[in-house]
């Protein structure tokens, strides 16, 4: 995730959406180990995108 620009918040919705999808896919299957990480993460770029809709709103 260091690559993305903060700036970029559709990106950021794109990487939410991708790590939702390997939520499901791993509680299919089963494998639930990296769940709690991953809504960690997604929890962690919300918080950006709050930042990011913020600073454009004090401008």
């Amino acid at each position: 995730m260091g690559k993305l620009k903060k700036d970029d918040i559709s990106k950021l919705g794109h990487k939410i959406n991708q790590l939702k999808k390997r939520i499901s896919r791993t509680e299919i299957s089963g494998n639930t180990s990296k769940v709690e990480f991953r809504k960690m993460r997604i929890n962690k770029i919300k918080k950006q995108i709050k930042e990011i809709l913020a600073k454009k709103k004090k401008k």
